[in-house]
């Protein structure tokens, strides 16, 4: 068994090749940390705000049965990343209400203005109005950046809240143009894609079955969306996760081709199960169950890139999944499996309010 264990080993270490940014990758994902405010763990401060109707709102009047997905945004007036997001909001109104969540958002517009808006957008969710930016104090995340007809304005993003009140977790971005879909904070806290989707494609093969699915089917510039790679090993088949690499082994890996389009975050691998080799003295991590890796891509806002949309145009998003399986006997040959997805990118709302009520 040790002569057929260091057999096994060798061939290992022959196709290996060591992915140290793998683990790394895992260690600094972005996460909007240096944005200020109300975190994970902290209770919410009152809320009390008219809507887009004049109907007054508090937490209670909003939130669903399993709590608020809250968006604060700059303006639903002159910022077109803002209503991009705010229109992403309402799309994905009904996938959340389908778990008991739902969703509102905050900005410092007038209620005048968020009507306009809404009617013109075709927005049923509360959007609340904060002119005098007291919620948005309250939360902590005031801009100081914004002068002139723009003080007051926050730093947007949004906080998923429980029922209770208490923050669960939130989803903000350093750059005001870089903005997490609401669909991607769905993927995040539910583990998969919207049933709206619908782009879910199978790879099958010998050994393992790859499950491809996006959070998003369409989406603008700046939008922060999440690819998923689910894994189904073979029965007694596994595979090796990040921290197997110091043991000499190859481990699973997600590469994007480069893209002058979108820019690829760091990717997410959840941790494996420990699989102890007695006649090595080795405990590794491998996945022997099906498991979902996550890679969150922003697309660009670049000037060029924005003008290029038109009407709207598809992106391909292409790489590879990389992994070698292995059973209790022998290992197989590696494998690059190529991979693909396609979103379709949209141009920004550019209109504004009409002059007599919007910002100036």
């Amino acid at each position: 068994m040790k002569f057929l264990r260091h057999t096994i080993r060798v061939a290992r270490l022959s196709a290996c090749c060591l992915l140290l940014p793998v683990l790394v990758s895992v260690l600094h994902a972005q996460d909007g940390t240096k944005i200020p405010g109300l975190t994970a763990g902290d209770r919410i401060p009152p809320i009390s705000a008219k809507d887009q109707t004049g109907t007054p709102q508090t937490f209670d009047t909003l939130k669903g049965k399993h709590g608020l997905l809250l968006l604060f945004s700059r303006s639903a007036d002159w910022c077109p990343f803002c209503k991009q997001q705010l229109m992403q909001l309402q799309q994905a109104k009904q996938e959340f209400a389908a778990k008991g969540i739902h969703v509102a958002s905050i900005t410092y517009d007038s209620p005048a203005i968020l009507k306009s808006f809404a009617d013109r957008k075709g927005i049923t969710y509360p959007m609340l109005s904060d002119p005098q930016s007291q919620i948005i104090r309250a939360f902590g995340i005031l801009n100081p950046d914004g002068k002139g007809f723009a003080a007051g304005i926050p730093y947007p993003g949004m906080y998923y809240i429980t029922p209770d009140g208490i923050i669960q977790k939130r989803f903000f971005e350093t750059q005001y143009f870089d903005r997490f879909t609401p669909n991607n904070a769905y993927a995040e806290l539910f583990g998969g894609a919207t049933p709206a989707a619908k782009s879910v494609v199978t790879e099958q093969g010998p050994h393992l079955t790859l499950q491809l699915a996006q959070s998003d089917t369409v989406v603008g510039p700046g939008s922060r969306l999440e690819l998923l790679v689910k894994i189904h090993p073979a029965p007694k088949v596994h595979v090796y996760a990040p921290g197997a690499e110091t043991h000499g082994y190859k481990v699973v890996s997600l590469v994007l081709d480069t893209s002058p389009n979108f820019r690829a975050l760091p990717t997410i691998y959840p941790p494996g199960t420990i699989m102890v080799f007695r006649a090595l003295k080795e405990s590794v991590p491998v996945y022997s169950k099906s498991v979902v890796i996550r890679q969150d891509i922003v697309m660009t806002a670049a000037r060029d890139f924005i003008h290029s949309i038109g009407q709207g145009r598809q992106v391909e998003i292409s790489g590879t999944f990389n992994y070698q399986a292995c059973d209790d006997h022998q290992c197989f040959n590696p494998v690059n499996e190529p991979v693909k997805w396609t979103v379709r990118v949209e141009p920004l709302d550019t209109v504004r309010a009409p002059e007599a009520i919007r910002h100036k």
